[in-house]
């Protein structure tokens, strides 16, 4: 009887992997006694003297500055003027002269609140305010975190600035503001839910695609008539399996594409199209209620008529890593990790079943040894082919959250891959120029997307590498303007090693859309309200337009669209919601956009 291999006691490498576990937990701790400390001392000094000229310049709604000119701070409480925080989060505000009452009605809630009196009916439920509504300047106002509270927003105060920021609950669905056409079809979530937006066609409202369970977007099929997406059978993806499904650009016919769930990681192994065809590359994993992968490769051909024929190019225990499709969308690169048996390898596999090796790294790894270049991932081709850019993955995932080695592998000419540093393993952070002459990527490491990412070209032509980075702030998504002379688009904002410390704004406030030109000069092509932040740019294919998120909060915001020249920017569809991702990578995204033929 064969037993399982078990290796032997190490004692220094059990006080590496202790010490490593302390110092996570206790930045957790620390993060949490932050927020602790600034709430007390909000409590305990409510008559100091910074408090005394309080006025409504530091109190922000959504990240807008609010003016709120009878705002006052008493007995440790900021009192607000309850019509401008109501209707600032969208609710009705209805007064009752006679009665000296106020309602206010917000999606299904009812509040009412008397002058000068503690009592307050929510629904019908009576609740006792710690100071009463009272009239200030001739203006009613109310406790802001009752008010705020209680219409679903969420309120943080920086002792720093002395700045309340409320933050509105995320719609319950998307709303189309611009009711103009627009030329592209924009698949979103919102609260875990699918819904599809048709620009072209003016005024057409969002379409609701599923309805129970939560969803990941996969993206669009080359010709826009199919939209891929992983469906969870429950809200809690962490112990839900996600199923490949499809659906047609109107939200119509959507189908499971295999029985089995499909294998999905945080760095980015999931399913991907063709660049050519509708032809969908998976892999898949146990049905059962473990997460033992297949280790298999296959595609899924979709037909005009909705048909479906899924095949395999690579069987179940192949070891399938992570997997990319070439450009021409003829074959697919396969990291297969290093094993007792076999060292770490990158495949290239044709549609009809060729197998080509790309690189092979190392030797089997021995029983006994923990510190080992396991695998590649995060594939990223040049747009010609002859680049393959990824991540060597070491074997323990602790490590491999904070940081792994960047390189580049040449495919004309194999050898030694090109060494560009060291970076989180996220296929999205790896961009190339369309003439495949330089690749963009963030370099830093940290778990944290927040902190010591920096941006870094490496200049195929001349082996060159230039760090782009600015002191004290922090990089993230880049992507290149499709037409001559390439421009490289990228977010940036302040650093921020607090993020988590607030689960209602955004994590780098003041973060923006920039643009560094061929040339080396660098500008921000987006601004905004400084509690909120830009992410996700989109460039359309004849560079004209760029869209892009606005965040207001950590798990809510809006699309933006402005002319990539500059511009005034449109608001274009309201109440996109998703989660912050790993550590504030915001992956997976919340939108795909497909650009529609002008």
């Amino acid at each position: 009887m064969q037993t399982a291999w078990v290796p032997p006691f190490n004692p220094w490498l059990l006080a590496v992997l202790v010490a490593w576990s302390l110092f996570w937990k206790g930045l957790a701790l620390w993060r949490a006694a932050r927020s602790t400390i600034l709430l007390l001392a909000l409590c305990l000094f409510p008559a100091a003297p910074a408090f005394a000229g309080w006025t409504a310049t530091v109190t922000t709604v959504d990240g807008k500055t609010m003016d709120l000119e009878a705002a006052i701070c008493r007995e440790g409480h900021i009192l607000v003027p309850v019509r401008s925080l109501a209707e600032a989060l969208r609710a009705q505000v209805h007064w009752d002269p006679a009665g000296e009452t106020v309602t206010i009605i917000k999606e299904g809630n009812t509040i009412k609140l008397v002058t000068g009196s503690r009592e307050v009916l929510r629904n019908g439920e009576r609740i006792l305010l710690d100071l009463p509504a009272q009239v200030v300047n001739n203006r009613l106002v109310a406790p802001a975190r009752f008010l705020a509270e209680a219409l679903g927003a969420g309120v943080d105060y920086d002792l720093v600035t002395q700045t309340v920021r409320i933050i509105s609950a995320p719609p319950e669905k998307p709303e189309r503001v611009y009711n103009s056409s627009f030329p592209a079809r924009v698949a979103l979530t919102n609260n875990g839910r699918l819904w599809l937006v048709d620009g072209g066609r003016a005024g057409s409202a969002p379409v609701q695609v599923t309805a129970d369970g939560a969803v990941e977007i996969v993206g669009w099929s080359p010709d826009g008539r199919w939209l891929a997406y992983l469906h969870y059978d429950s809200q809690d993806i962490y112990s839900a399996k996600p199923y490949l499904w499809v659906v047609k650009a109107d939200g119509t016919g959507a189908f499971r594409v295999d029985p089995r769930p499909v294998w999905d990681t945080l760095d980015g192994r999931v399913p991907g199209w063709s660049p050519k065809a509708n032809i969908i590359a998976f892999s898949t994993q146990g049905s059962g209620g473990d997460y033992a992968r297949d280790g298999n490769l296959k595609i899924a051909s979709l037909e005009d008529n909705g048909r479906v024929t899924v095949s395999e190019l690579l069987p179940d225990k192949s070891g399938v890593g992570h997997f990319a499709w070439a450009p021409d969308g003829q074959s697919i690169a396969v990291s297969l990790p290093r094993t007792r048996e076999r060292p770490l390898l990158i495949d290239q596999i044709t549609l009809g079943g060729k197998i080509t090796n790309l690189l092979t790294d190392g030797e089997p790894y021995p029983p006994g040894e923990y510190f080992y270049t396991r695998s590649a991932t995060g594939f990223r081709w040049s747009p010609d082919g002859r680049y393959l850019a990824y991540y060597l993955e070491p074997g323990s995932p602790s490590l491999a959250a904070d940081g792994v080695d960047i390189r580049v592998l040449d495919v004309q000419r194999p050898g030694r891959p090109l060494e560009l540093g060291a970076g989180l393993k996220y296929p999205q952070w790896l961009a190339w120029s369309p003439d495949s002459s330089r690749l963009a990527y963030m370099d830093g490491y940290g778990r944290d997307a927040t902190v010591d990412k920096r941006l870094y070209l490496a200049d195929m032509r001349s082996g060159s590498i230039t760090d782009c980075g600015s002191a004290g702030q922090v990089d993230t998504q880049p992507v290149w303007s499709p037409a001559e002379p390439y421009h490289l688009l990228f977010c940036r904002g302040k650093e921020n090693v607090w993020w988590d410390g607030f689960k209602g704004g955004v994590l780098v406030p003041g973060q923006r859309i920039w643009q560094r030109t061929d040339t080396g000069d660098v500008k921000s092509l987006t601004s905004g309200p400084a509690d909120t932040a830009d992410y996700a740019p989109k460039v359309s294919p004849d560079g004209q337009n760029l869209l892009y998120l606005r965040l207001n909060r950590y798990d809510s915001g809006s699309l933006y669209t402005k002319p990539f020249a500059g511009g005034r920017e449109t608001e274009l569809i309201r109440g996109l919601t998703g989660g912050h991702g790993y550590y504030g990578n915001y992956y997976p995204e919340w939108v795909s956009v497909y650009w529609e033929e002008p």
